[in-house]
């Protein structure tokens, strides 16, 4: 429940303190989707500084969101 003021009325009137909301949305799909795009472009420029950095970044946040390979060949299929 809202905490009060002194004057009675509650602190935060245009907030829902219980509303839940999904924080995640679509982060997987958008990590598999610049992963892809880094290999595209990797295929065209060749390997550059940027893109050897970027890719080391990208591995990563792969590995942690447990994203499998057979899920990136889908989007490279497509």
């Amino acid at each position: 429940m809202p905490t009060r003021n002194q004057s009675g009325k509650p602190e935060h009137v245009h907030q829902n303190l219980w509303r839940k909301r999904k924080k995640s949305g679509k982060k997987h799909i958008k990590a598999i989707k610049w992963y892809v795009m880094l290999l595209k472009r990797q295929e065209k420029e060749w390997l550059t500084k940027w893109i050897a950095k970027t890719k080391l970044k990208a591995e990563a946040r792969i590995k942690k969101m447990w994203i499998t390979t057979a899920q990136i060949d889908a989007v490279l299929q497509k």
